[in-house]
C-alpha cells in the first residue's frame, strides 16, 4: 500500500508518519524551467488565453532566464529588460512556486506602487490555488495558525511578503533569501530619502549571501534615467536570437528591418545572412531553441537579458500589429507629441527612449555664441534683470539684458563662494546688483529688477536680504509646485511675520514663478539665432554653461492612470543656468517687458541710450522714465536702476579671476577683491 496516497483516510498518526517519511526524502533538485514544465499551472481565473499546464516551449527564451534563477546557477542577480508580456510576471511566479516546493525560505515580492499591490496579491492567490505542489504547502486563507492575507502568505519553511516600493519602511526590517522586484523603472528613484530601491531590496539578503537570488523584470524608460538599463549593463547583456528557417543563421531581430507588403496587411523579416523572408507563421520554428547571444562577462554576479516584442510567440501580438502601432506613434511624434513613441520604445522594443535633440542641443547653442565679452551689454539690450540661485555653499548670479521683442543677451554669470548664512556672502551679491554694466554705446546700465531664489535651506536669509531692498525691485522668489502656472504670479505674498503672527507690510515679499511655463518658453526659442525671443550668448561661456541650460527634458510619466508630461533633470547634470534663466524671465515679466510695443521699446531705448550723443564729452548715464505715464503699459513700470549716483567708477576685480574650462563656467571671487570685473 502506498502510504503517501492522498486517497487513504486521514488520521493524526498517518499524517505524522507521512510527514516523517517526507523528511527522509531528498529535496527535489529540478531547475526552475524543469519544475515549471512538470508542475506549474496557469489558472483560468487569471483570464489568460493559454490557461492550463505551463509549457516553456511557448516562450522558449524563458528557459535560459529560469535556468539562471535556479538554485544550482552561481549568479545572484537576474535581470530581464523586456517588452510587455515577455518573461516577466509569469517567470517570477514560476520562480516563486519552485522555491516554495524545493527550497523554501523568506521571499520578498516588490511592486512599484501601492495600486499594484492588491492586483499582484490576487494573481499569486489564484496561482497558489491552481498548483497542487504549492497548495499543500501554503497556509489556508483565514487560517488561525498562520498568516495569509494581501501582505503576507506563510508556507512551510518561510513566507511570501508583498510590499510596494513607495516607502522605505517596507524594505527595512525583513530578511529574505529571494527577491522579485517587478517593474523597478516605475518606482521612485530614491525611496524615502534612503537610497536606491534595488540596493535597499538586496540589503534584505545580507544573511543569505551564499545562496541569495534577486529577479528584476522590467521595461526600460528614458535613457540615462532607467534603473533596469543600469542593472542590465552590469550583467552579461545577452540579446535574444532567432534562427532563419532557410539557412539556420541565428540573429537578433531588429524591428526597423521589417518589410511591409504592398497592401500593408503583412510584414516580413529578412534573414541578414541569406535574405530569406519570414512571416508571422514562422515564429515557432524561428524561436524553438530559445537562443541568446554569448554576451559579456559583466560583474560576475548578474545574468542580464534583453528581449523585444518581436519575440512574442505566434498567436500573440503579431509583427503587423507592432508595425501599425509604430506608424501611429510616428504620426504623433511628427506633430510634436512623443508620448506614444516613448511607450512603443519602452514596452515594445524594450529600449530606452533617447531624446537626441536635447542631448545635442547644447552644442548647437554654443555654436551661436557671439563676439562680445561677459560683463558688457551688447547694442540690442536696453534693460537689465538679474537672478540669484542659493546653494549650500555658494550663490550663483546671472544678469540678462533684454531688448525689443524680448530678445535676451547673457550679460554676466558669477559664482560667489561662501555660505548663504554668512553676511559677507550677501554683501558681495549686493555689490553685483548695485554695479552698472558698460553698454556698447558707452553709457552704463544698472539692474532694474532682481529675483533671489528662496528655496532650499536659507529661506530666511533670502528674506532678510531682499526685504530692505524692495525699493530697488529686489525680491524673493520661489518655483511653484503646481504645473501650468504663469511665468510670475499676479501678486506677491508678504512673508515677514511680526511677534503677533501678522504680516508686516514693510517686510519681504515673495513672488511665485511657474518653472515649467518658463522652461517651455525657452525650449521653444533655443533654436532661434535672432529675431523675437532669441537668446544670445557670449563667447566667454564654456561648455558646462550650455549643458546646464539643457539639463532638463520633458518626459511622459503615468500618474493615477493618466499620462503626464513633466520636466525632468538629466542624471548628473547641473541645472542652475536654466533655473536662473527662468527667474530672469520672471523678472522681465515683473517689469512688464513682455507687453511692450515697438514704440515703447523705442522710447525706452532713446531715454536710456540717446540716439544723438554729445560729440565732445563722454555721455553720462541718463535716468530712465520715473513715472508710469511716460510709457503706458498694463502693469506698473519699474524704473531701470542706473546704480548709486556716487558710484561713477568702474567696478574692480582681480585680474584673471575668471577661469574657463570644462568644469567652470562662473566668475570666482577673491575675498580680497571687490565684486565686479575690470572692463
Amino acid at each position: 500500500m502506498n502510504l503517501l496516497s492522498p486517497n487513504r483516510p486521514v488520521d493524526i498518526e498517518r499524517a505524522a508518519f507521512i510527514a516523517f517519511l517526507r523528511g527522509l526524502l531528498p529535496d527535489p533538485s529540478l531547475t526552475v524551467d524543469e519544475w515549471s514544465d512538470q508542475f506549474m499551472v496557469i489558472p483560468k481565473s487569471t483570464g489568460s488565453n493559454e490557461a492550463g499546464p505551463y509549457r516553456t516551449s511557448r516562450t522558449p527564451h524563458a528557459r535560459a532566464v529560469m535556468r539562471a534563477l535556479s538554485a544550482n546557477h552561481p549568479c545572484k542577480r537576474v535581470v530581464v529588460m523586456g517588452a510587455s508580456q515577455m518573461l516577466k510576471t509569469q517567470v517570477a511566479l514560476n520562480f516563486l512556486c519552485c522555491t516554495i516546493h524545493q527550497s523554501p525560505s523568506n521571499f520578498l515580492w516588490l511592486v512599484p506602487t501601492g495600486k499594484l499591490h492588491k492586483r499582484t496579491s490576487s494573481r499569486i492567490d489564484k496561482t497558489f490555488a491552481a498548483v497542487p505542489k504549492v497548495t499543500e504547502r501554503v497556509a489556508k486563507p483565514g487560517s488561525r495558525d498562520a498568516a495569509y492575507n494581501n501582505d503576507v502568505k506563510e508556507y512551510i519553511g518561510g513566507a511570501l511578503y508583498i510590499a510596494s516600493a513607495g516607502a522605505a519602511a517596507n524594505l527595512s526590517e525583513l530578511p529574505a533569501r529571494y527577491v522579485v522586484y517587478d517593474e523597478i523603472d516605475r518606482s521612485e528613484a530614491n525611496i524615502g530619502g534612503e537610497g536606491d530601491p534595488g540596493e535597499l531590496a538586496e540589503a534584505r539578503q545580507t544573511t543569505f549571501e551564499r545562496n541569495r537570488k534577486t529577479y528584476y523584470p522590467s521595461s526600460p524608460t528614458i535613457e540615462g534615467q532607467s534603473p533596469i538599463k543600469a542593472l542590465y549593463d552590469r550583467g552579461t547583456r545577452r540579446e535574444a536570437l532567432a534562427e532563419c528557417i532557410h539557412c539556420g543563421h541565428a540573429q537578433p531581430l531588429d524591428f526597423f528591418k521589417l518589410i511591409p507588403s504592398e497592401d500593408g496587411k503583412r510584414v516580413y523579416y529578412p534573414c541578414q545572412s541569406c535574405g530569406g523572408l519570414h512571416d508571422e507563421g514562422d515564429k515557432t520554428r524561428m524561436f524553438a531553441n530559445g537562443l541568446w547571444t554569448e554576451g559579456v562577462e559583466g560583474d560576475n554576479e548578474t545574468e542580464s537579458f534583453n528581449i523585444s516584442a518581436m519575440f512574442l510567440p505566434y498567436g500573440w501580438l503579431p509583427w503587423i500589429g507592432l508595425w501599425r502601432q509604430y506608424q501611429r506613434a510616428k504620426e504623433k511624434l511628427e506633430e510634436g507629441d512623443d508620448a506614444s513613441m516613448i511607450v512603443f520604445y519602452n514596452t515594445r522594443l524594450a529600449k530606452c527612449w533617447s531624446r537626441t535633440a536635447e542631448a545635442t542641443q547644447w552644442e548647437e547653442l554654443k555654436k551661436r555664441a557671439e563676439p562680445y565679452k561677459l560683463g558688457t551689454v551688447p547694442h540690442g539690450a536696453t534693460i537689465l534683470t538679474a537672478a540669484t540661485d542659493t546653494q549650500d555653499h555658494r550663490l550663483e548670479c546671472k544678469v540678462v539684458g533684454w531688448g525689443e521683442d524680448m530678445q535676451g543677451w547673457i550679460v554676466d554669470y558669477q559664482v560667489i563662494h561662501g555660505s548663504p548664512s554668512d553676511a559677507s556672502t550677501w554683501a558681495r551679491l549686493d555689490h553685483i546688483l548695485t554695479s552698472r554694466y558698460p553698454h556698447a554705446t558707452g553709457v552704463k546700465l544698472g539692474i532694474s529688477a532682481a529675483l533671489v531664489d528662496s528655496g532650499g535651506h536659507f529661506t530666511q536669509d533670502v528674506y532678510a536680504f531682499t526685504g530692505p531692498r524692495k525699493a530697488r525691485n529686489i525680491y524673493a522668489c520661489k518655483g511653484h509646485s503646481k504645473p501650468n502656472r504663469p511665468v510670475i504670479s499676479g501678486k506677491a505674498s508678504i512673508v515677514d511675520i511680526n511677534h503677533e503672527g501678522k504680516s508686516m507690510p514693510g517686510g519681504a515679499m515673495l513672488w511665485f514663478v511657474g518653472p515649467d511655463t518658463c522652461k517651455d518658453y525657452f525650449h521653444a526659442r533655443w533654436s532661434k539665432a535672432s529675431g523675437p525671443g532669441a537668446i544670445h550668448f557670449s563667447v566667454d561661456l564654456p561648455d558646462s554653461y550650455y549643458k546646464g541650460l539643457t539639463a532638463e527634458v520633458r518626459i511622459t510619466v503615468r500618474k493615477n492612470g493618466r499620462a503626464n508630461s513633466v520636466w525632468s533633470q538629466k542624471k548628473g547634470e547641473a541645472n542652475e543656468p536654466l533655473d536662473l534663466m527662468n527667474y530672469n524671465l520672471a523678472a522681465a515679466h515683473y517689469l512688464g517687458l513682455h507687453r511692450f510695443t515697438p514704440d515703447q521699446w523705442r522710447r525706452l531705448r532713446e531715454s536710456i541710450i540717446p540716439s544723438t550723443p554729445d560729440l565732445f564729452t563722454q555721455p553720462e548715464p541718463v535716468a530712465a522714465p520715473a513715472a508710469p505715464q511716460a510709457i503706458a503699459i498694463a502693469k506698473p513700470w519699474h524704473a531701470p536702476n542706473t546704480g548709486p549716483s556716487q558710484d561713477e567708477t568702474k567696478p574692480t576685480r582681480t585680474q584673471d579671476a575668471y577661469t574657463q574650462d570644462s568644469d567652470t563656467y562662473a566668475h570666482d571671487f577673491d575675498d580680497t577683491a571687490t565684486c565686479g570685473r575690470d572692463w
